[in-house]
């Protein structure tokens, strides 16, 4: 293999050098790199620029991408690649671009058929902060107390593009109108590691299935103050050129607006599409069914 791999300090994340992103991986080195993923959740391949087509040949390699609901971020000739960017077409600042992704959630969580992975990579970035944060919720759910566990293990809960608090300002309401809540476990299994993780985040999740709306509040909250946790983050750096790849199924992330909001920083992004979680007709009559 022409490709190293090491692991970084944290409770997740490592790093592959050597990538030449004009050629796909060998088998070799695909194997390698999602050994790697399962293991650390996190995989950032650094010194590596790469076009949006470059980024979606790699990306196909780890599965079949899902294109992103915003089309107008969308590339013209990529339309697999979503512009993560925090200015309009002036140059002036775009506090919707500059929001989307600021929150702790995992991709897609808002569909019946959430994302296994997604890459980020690095066009330009401000010199100093807006580093993306990464939860390990494996970790999470492992070292959680007991008792908390039995109240949140089988549960589930309905989902929502902006959850509970409303927080994603950028969705129009006939959006809104097209992405009618879903349901997924608030503790998931993964389907490849067997591995249970803390699912149900703050971004995304409204209610648990089953509960009085103020009893699920209440429990939502519990949860995710022992999510957030420093304990179980790590944060990316960024450098140009860098390309992140993380996992939406056993950990969460979140962007950060702690940099010059009058600097550029603007990204090429791609998603896997990943597998149901319920069966879907069981879940939709459950969730037709709650209060909440």
């Amino acid at each position: 293999m022409t490709i190293k791999i090491r692991d970084l300090e944290g409770p997740l994340g490592c790093e592959v050098l050597g990538l030449d992103p004009t050629r796909l991986l060998t088998q070799d080195e695909l194997s390698a790199v999602n050994e790697a993923f399962l293991r650390r959740l996190v995989i950032r391949f650094r010194g590596a620029p790469m076009t949006p087509q470059q980024l979606c040949n790699i990306s196909r390699q780890f599965g079949e991408l899902q294109p992103h609901i915003a089309k107008k971020y969308r590339l013209p000739d990529t339309p697999e690649v979503v512009l993560m960017i925090n200015q309009d077409e002036q140059g002036n600042f775009d506090k919707v671009g500059a929001e989307r992704g600021v929150g702790w959630h995992s991709d897609l969580a808002y569909d019946w058929c959430p994302a296994k992975a997604t890459l980020l990579h690095a066009v330009a970035i401000p010199d100093r902060g807006g580093n993306t944060s990464f939860l390990n919720a494996y970790l999470a759910w492992e070292t959680m107390p007991e008792d908390l566990k039995r109240r949140v293990d089988g549960k589930l809960a309905a989902f929502r593009n902006g959850g509970r608090l409303g927080l994603n300002q950028g969705i129009t309401p006939d959006a809104k109108d097209r992405l009618p809540d879903v349901v997924h476990p608030v503790i998931r299994t993964h389907p490849e590691s067997g591995k249970k993780a803390v699912y149900a985040n703050p971004y995304h999740a409204i209610a648990i299935l089953g509960m009085t709306r103020a009893d699920s509040d209440a429990l939502l909250d519990e949860l995710f103050a022992w999510c957030i946790q420093k304990q179980f983050q790590w944060d990316q750096v960024w450098q140009v050129g860098d390309t992140i790849m993380w996992e939406n199924r056993c950990a969460w992330h979140s962007g950060n607006l702690d940099y010059p909001l009058d600097q550029l920083r603007k990204f090429y992004r791609t998603t896997i599409r990943g597998t149901t979680t319920v069966d879907r007709a069981v879940a939709e009559k459950q969730l037709a069914e709650a209060v909440y």
